[in-house]
């Protein structure tokens, strides 16, 4: 095997454990919530709080991962991630096999898996930023597209794990098992500076935004995930939570002054940001949530929901891969970008008749369609985004944190749309629509981003 081929291979299985691995820790406490509080010998609301508490943990992890660039390189904040994740992993493991109390497994649960989960996000960005030192553009595609394929290729792969094996080999095992792959990741992390080919580049802090920018950020997103654990319309427009407002706004606008011009390395080129508004606003109405809860309330199975999710990140897989071939064909371009959006809104829209239509295969084909859109849309879109990485290294972070806190304000702000239709009145049927329109009409607000996207416009100022 040649070094070219070699170095891809590595960088494919960074590509792909860096981004998947997350997908398959958080979806086997989704699917299997019922099993997690059987082991735990708790009740399963209780694992529905742990599985928010990981969640904001991720969330909360990738808005600080910048701050960790500015005195680390990338790959050793990945080499770090990997260590911590498989020692939060073992050491659950450890804990549920030594027969602790209830209490003291459900706190190492919360303690570990956040904590794995927390230091596995972060190996997304720096899998992506490791991708986007391949020196040739096709190459960076392909390692473009098994990432992007990677996350739904995780939720694909969690059920049928958690199925097969959380029974039998029970939970101290399991996670003593799936430790070792942040371990091979590792291992990987660890020779591809050695077989990267000349011309790669070398191993950047990745020219990180300033300081007082990043605390502002970390701050806005800490703020959004104390206000989404209100829970309710009372506690959203509760007077001390209305006034801390207008402080946020005030101190995240002091620290934006204090900081300095961004630095050359750092500033985009005016056509990514649009481009990331879409990758973000996609993530809002396509987490499969909602459509979940419905279809539990119309009374179908919980084989079927499974079985619909399952669909819907097949055709995840299949839409990354069919984008990717095109890219390989065409290189993209606005037609691309539309024609894959278009199947995200056709999918979307089709929700939006649910509650008059009572047909199981319905459901199923517009998961179907929707699932590969979405696929395909992401791809196109990180493509096109961390196609100036070269020559902004932080680039390659930005769809990491698009996606994943994209997705965690959809599901609060659709949570909210809910709350409020209930709020009002309407049955929950009626409330149902309401959240299916809300979903349409947030996709097409992605339109005008892709079209902002496709106007020429030179290259953006240092002083920007």
């Amino acid at each position: 095997m040649g070094r070219d081929a070699a170095a891809l291979v590595v960088l494919g299985g960074i590509a792909l454990l860096g981004n998947g691995l997350k997908a398959v820790v958080t979806s086997t406490v989704l699917v299997s919530e019922a099993q997690f509080a059987t082991f735990l010998g708790i009740a399963v609301e209780r694992v529905a709080l742990l599985m928010e508490t990981i969640v904001a943990g991720m969330v909360l992890a990738l808005a600080v991962y910048p701050l960790l660039l500015h005195r680390y390189t990338v790959r050793r904040v990945a080499m770090s991630a990997c260590a911590v994740a498989a020692a939060a992993f073992a050491v659950f493991a450890g804990i549920t096999l030594a027969g602790a109390a209830a209490w003291q497994r459900e706190m190492a649960a919360y303690a570990c898996l956040t904590l794995g989960a927390a230091a596995l996000v972060c190996l997304a960005p720096s899998a992506q930023a490791l991708v986007a030192r391949w020196p040739a553009a096709e190459g960076r595609k392909v390692l473009t597209t098994i990432w992007t394929g990677a996350t739904p290729a995780g939720f694909l792969a969690a059920p049928q794990l958690a199925k097969t094996f959380l029974p039998t080999l029970g939970l101290s095992a399991y996670f003593a098992a799936f430790a070792t792959l942040p371990l091979f990741l590792l291992a990987l992390l660890a020779v591809v500076a050695a077989v990267l080919p000349p011309g790669s580049g070398s191993d950047p802090r990745s020219a990180s935004f300033p300081k007082p920018v990043i605390a502002a950020f970390v701050g806005a997103v800490a703020a959004f995930e104390l206000w989404s654990t209100l829970g309710s319309i009372a506690g959203y427009l509760a007077p001390a939570t209305l006034a801390s407002l207008p402080l946020l706004a005030a101190a995240i606008v002091c620290l934006r002054r204090r900081a300095a011009p961004l630095p050359r390395e750092t500033v985009l080129m005016p056509a990514t940001w649009p481009l990331l508004g879409a990758l973000f606003v996609l993530q809002m109405p396509t987490t499969g949530f909602f459509e979940a809860a419905f279809l539990f309330d119309r009374g179908l199975s919980e084989a079927f929901v499974a079985d619909r999710a399952t669909l819907f990140a097949a055709a995840s897989v299949a839409g990354t891969f069919a984008a990717g071939l095109a890219l390989h064909r065409h290189a993209g371009g606005t037609r691309l970008l539309l024609t894959t959006w278009a199947s995200v809104a056709a999918g979307l829209a089709a929700f939006a008749a649910y509650p008059w239509i009572d047909d199981p295969s319905y459901y199923l084909w517009t998961a179907a369609v929707s699932g590969a859109g979405v696929g395909a849309l992401t791809l196109v879109l990180c493509v096109a985004i961390v196609s100036d990485a070269p020559r902004v290294p932080i680039v390659a972070a930005l769809p990491s944190m698009a996606i994943m806190i994209g997705t965690e304000f959809g599901l609060e702000i659709l949570q909210l749309v809910f709350a409020a239709a209930q709020g009002a009145g309407l049955p929950t049927g009626a409330a149902f629509r309401v959240l299916f329109v809300a979903q349409g009409a947030t996709v097409l607000l992605i339109l005008p981003l892709l079209l902002a996207s496709a106007r020429p416009s030179a290259p953006a100022s240092a002083d920007q």
